[in-house]
């Protein structure tokens, strides 16, 4: 019986290393079908996150060729990829003296249209013509080519300033993506899409503006020095202007969400234990270097927003006096048939001038609330500190004073029972000498 037992405790335990290694290989069969998964998903992931930097970097270089030939890029860009684990790109921007000299040949050229335009603008012959009307348009045609000629000089002496500013949102946009992870693509990815509407919306509106100007007064492609160039060159400046704006206002925001989420990430706890506090004072450390850099990034921004300022405070100031005397004259064609009796306004003639105070006052409109947007961004940071620091501090003084509380009560309830008399001890102390006796 002694060996029947035995051989069979020796089976059994056989049986059960065997269920045991099998649930071993089973567990790790397991692990490697889920470990593939991850790999799988993390896999489509970066496939698709290199996707739409593909996209979007096509659509960047795409753009910036196009502010090239109008004057509104005279530096160059180079590309280099990183490490095959990051999609992201590294984009710089450096000096270049063939953009300065394409810039002097596009300034010439508009000083040199208005030996065309403004002979055209005296003699062509049109419905209501007075010598008023004469004097405007000339005008407005002086002024516009001496807005475009202001900008493009603007880009030839201050590209060096452009260049920097350029730099160092890249650099700004790589430091954000780099420590704080926000979810930038799918921002940034909105943002682009948003841009690329804009931007077509504003080749459109330009379209139709021409398509309708030739079929109400057959005008000449001489005719397009007046008017259709000056405010097609500068409403794009007003769009670049409004992209570079966007982004810095991307950035704002990709900082105040990174300070909320410090916010939600210093939550309280009750619990008095050591190991707990030990944690906190960790935990506090880690938030307080977040956001130091955090304030770098935000002065950053600040700075790079103050030179965005300086480059674009000159052109733009001709560029909306340009706009604005346009959105007069064009007005009053569309008010005079209102005012005056003998007049008529064919539908043609009005819809042209729609499309005109449309085209002109469309970026003006995308700029002003993109730089209220930005305002409003720039005092949620503070608003979003003042929470934090309040949360931070608060929790901290009631911890603390919990503690103190704490500490003070035992030391007084020691010492009351220190000094309190003991009558039972004190009559066996008195009566011990008695009992010697």
């Amino acid at each position: 019986m002694n060996g029947e037992d035995a051989s069979r405790s020796v089976e059994h335990l056989v049986f059960m290393d065997a269920y045991r290694i099998s649930n071993i290989f089973g567990n790790l069969e397991e692990a490697g079908i889920i470990t593939g998964k991850f790999s799988k998903r993390r896999m489509t992931r970066i496939k698709s996150q290199s996707q739409s930097h593909q996209h979007s970097l096509w659509a960047f270089r795409t753009l910036l060729i196009f502010f090239k030939m109008i004057g509104l890029a005279t530096f160059t860009h180079c590309v280099a990829e990183q490490k095959k684990k990051s999609p992201q790109t590294i984009c710089t921007f450096q000096y270049s003296e063939l953009g300065i000299v394409y810039n002097a040949v596009l300034i010439s050229l508009m000083i040199a249209s208005n030996y065309l335009s403004v002979p055209y603008t005296i003699n062509v012959e049109y419905p209501n013509k007075t010598n008023m009307t004469v004097g405007i348009e000339a005008f407005q045609t002086v002024l516009g080519s001496m807005a475009i000629c202001v900008i493009l000089f603007s880009y030839c002496f201050g590209e060096r300033s452009l260049v920097r500013i350029a730099n160092r949102l890249m650099n700004v946009e790589h430091e954000l993506d780099r420590l704080y992870r926000l979810c930038p693509s799918l921002r940034r990815g909105r943002v682009f899409r948003i841009v690329a509407i804009i931007c077509v919306l504003e080749g459109s509106t330009a379209m139709a503006v021409l398509a309708t100007k030739y079929f109400a007064f057959y005008a000449s492609p001489i005719s397009w020095l007046t008017d259709i160039v000056p405010s097609f060159h500068i409403g794009w400046f007003m769009i670049q202007y409004f992209l570079l704006v966007s982004v810095i206002q991307v950035d704002f925001a990709d900082v105040n969400q990174a300070i909320q989420g410090l916010s939600r990430v210093n939550t309280p706890d009750s619990r008095p234990q050591s190991l707990y506090q030990t944690r906190r004072v960790i935990v506090s450390n880690s938030i307080v270097q977040q956001l130091l850099q955090l304030r770098d990034v935000h002065c950053h921004l600040c700075e790079v927003s103050q030179d965005v300022s300086n480059f674009y405070s000159a052109p733009i100031v001709f560029g909306i006096s340009y706009m604005f005397f346009s959105l007069v004259y064009n007005g009053y064609y569309l008010l005079s048939p209102l005012v005056l009796s003998n007049e008529v306004l064919e539908y043609i003639v009005l819809a042209n001038t729609i499309l005109w105070m449309l085209f002109l006052i469309y970026p003006i409109i995308l700029l002003t609330n993109k730089i209220t947007w930005i305002l409003y961004e720039i005092g949620k940071t503070g608003n979003v500190i003042h929470k934090l620091l309040s949360c931070t501090i608060g929790n901290l003084v009631k911890s603390e004073m919990m503690g103190a509380v704490t500490t003070y009560l035992v030391i007084l309830v020691q010492f009351q029972l220190g000094n309190s008399p003991n009558s039972s001890c004190n009559c066996t102390q008195e009566n011990l000498p008695n009992t010697d006796e």
